[in-house]
Order: structure tokens, then C-alpha cells, then sequence
């Protein structure tokens, strides 16, 4: 069932309120969980807000949307070695976030998904 024991079990009844068969309860529970678990965006979207959970990383998202940037300005704004900041990039990238357009010897990088 999930619970580890019979003091759980009946602090779960006690917080919900539970007036039905509780197996049943938990069962629903667990159907709720199994369809969040199996959406075909699930992965992707945990990739993205992994990718966003690092300050660096959410506040070069942020600049990004603000306007086009390259690693150059970054490196410019952040202090913060051209290397570092390639590496929050490239992860960000990969998590479909943003995406680098080749300018030159440059590249500059702009919003690819945007996320609220």
C-alpha cells in the first residue's frame, strides 16, 4: 500500500476525512500518479525544469528572453568564465530551452520553449 505502517495509515484517515474503503482511497491515489508518470511529455518537461533549477542557469534563461544574447555579453554580465557559461548553456540547449543561431564566429542564443 505505500505506508509503512498502521500509525501512518491512520494519520492519512484522520487528515482527508476518508468515508470510503481507504485500499480503494489509495488506489485512486496511485491511478492519479501512474497517469502523471505516463504523459509523453513528462520526461521532457522534468529535463526543462531540471535544466531551470540552477540560479545560473534560470537567470541565463531570463537575460535570454529578455533579448538575444551571446556568450560573449554573458560573460560580459555574469563574471563568470566563458567556459561556465558555455556549460549552463549547452544544458539548457539540451533541454530544449533555448537554441544558438551561427552569426559569424558568433552565436547568439534565443528563447526555444517558453516555460511561465
Amino acid at each position: 500500500m505505500g505506508l509503512k505502517n498502521e500509525e501512518e495509515l491512520r494519520r492519512l484517515i484522520e487528515c482527508v476525512g476518508i468515508d470510503k474503503n481507504i485500499v480503494e482511497y489509495i488506489e485512486e491515489l496511485k491511478k492519479k500518479r501512474d497517469e502523471i508518470l505516463s504523459r509523453k511529455d513528462f520526461e521532457s518537461n522534468l529535463s526543462r525544469y531540471n535544466a531551470l533549477g540552477h540560479k545560473i542557469r534560470y537567470l541565463i534563461y531570463n537575460l535570454i528572453k529578455k533579448k538575444e544574447i551571446c556568450i560573449c555579453e554573458l560573460n560580459a554580465i555574469l563574471d563568470l568564465t566563458q567556459p561556465t557559461i558555455s556549460h549552463h548553456v549547452k544544458i539548457l540547449e539540451q533541454a530544449g530551452l533555448i537554441i544558438g543561431i551561427k552569426s559569424g564566429r558568433f552565436t547568439h542564443y534565443q528563447i526555444k520553449k517558453e516555460i511561465n
